[in-house]
């Protein structure tokens, strides 16, 4: 008697559960922005030509070093109440 592979011309699969691609980690996000960092700062190093990274290099750069500019001077008003009463 032949098998029943033999019988329909296919081959017969053990069911062992789905059999989906397995998905990779996602990327730890300290990695990638290392990696972006090197890349701006390498690609500045080179020249600043004003493209798009170049743009992107000087943003980053900015918002980096913000800590370490002087806070601006902010605004004090002063209610009614505090001002100085005319005589």
């Amino acid at each position: 008697m032949a098998a029943h592979a033999e019988l329909n011309g296919t081959t017969a699969v053990p069911h062992t559960g789905l059999n989906l691609p397995r998905l990779p980690e996602p990327a730890d996000e300290n990695d990638v922005l290392r990696e972006q960092l090197e890349y701006l700062i390498g690609h500045a190093a080179e020249r600043i030509s004003g493209c798009s990274d170049c743009q992107r290099c000087l943003r980053v750069r900015s918002a980096l070093l913000e800590i370490f500019s002087e806070p601006k001077p902010q605004l004090v008003r002063q209610s009614a109440a505090t001002l100085p009463m005319a005589a």
